[in-house]
């Protein structure tokens, strides 16, 4: 099974992983995990939804601090916002390439889990506790930085990886309204974003199933890079544990 969009009014990209099916067979507990693009377009309407179809516990938002103090958002006072502050790795103009940023996202994605590796696996020590959900992981557009944590939480799961790549690739048929906002937004305006280059906004398969399979060339797997990046074993059973049904569900 893939996972579910919702409808909820002024949110674009948002989508509960719950059902999709590991190697073994198990399947992920629908309303634990969702992913999203960034609430800040959350109409009054769309709030009320989020809450009555959610009712999220934790949102980890994985934005620099500057994108979260100039395109934040307010929600429900019971949501706990939890920031995992992750610096995009890809250059927005030619410069930024020509002074080593990447210029493609599968080295993007490759360097967030070594430049930002701690934010990520905070943010997966946080799905791991069934106390934190449902707990909803957003970026700006829901996209890459949500994409990896997403990845990668999957993979520890044991969902097999053209899942993980089908998951991502739906970002794709979303963006159009996503990509507006950025190129509208004044803070991306001033950062360079809005101008960016189309590859840097592009959701294809070939990007996250090379991502996974680089990184399980170099780490083995998710679970191998998390037991590298500060997650410990318990923690990894802990996620499984809550994510996952019984074998005998």
């Amino acid at each position: 099974m893939k996972a579910t969009e919702l409808e909820i009014d002024g949110l674009v990209n948002i989508r509960d992983v719950g059902g999709m099916v590991t190697v073994d067979g198990r399947s992920v507990r629908p309303g634990r995990l969702l992913r999203s693009d960034n609430p800040k377009a959350l109409t009054d309407r769309g709030r009320q939804q989020l809450m009555d179809v959610v009712g999220p516990k934790v949102v980890i938002d994985l934005r620099i601090p500057l994108e979260v103090d100039r395109e934040g958002y307010e929600l429900d006072p019971a949501v706990r916002l939890v920031n995992c502050p992750m610096t995009p790795q890809s250059g927005v103009n030619q410069a930024q390439i020509d002074a080593g940023m990447c210029d493609n996202l599968i080295d993007d994605y490759l360097r967030q889990i070594d430049v930002n590796g701690r934010y990520v696996a905070r943010a997966l020590g946080i799905i791991a506790e069934s106390q934190n959900h449902p707990v909803i992981v957003h970026c700006t557009a829901g996209k890459d930085r949500t994409g990896i944590t997403v990845a990668m939480t999957l993979d520890i799961l044991g969902v097999p990886h053209e899942d993980i790549v089908a998951d991502y690739h739906v970002t794709t048929k979303n963006m159009a309204p996503v990509l507006e906002r950025i190129r509208s937004a004044p803070v991306f305006k001033e950062n360079g974003l809005a101008d960016a280059p189309d590859w840097i906004f592009a959701s294809d398969p070939e990007t996250m199933r090379g991502f996974l399979a680089r990184m399980t060339t170099l780490y083995g797997g998710a679970e191998g890079w998390a037991l590298m990046n500060g997650m410990t074993a318990d923690q990894i059973a802990a996620l499984r544990e809550s994510l996952l049904d019984s074998l005998h569900d």
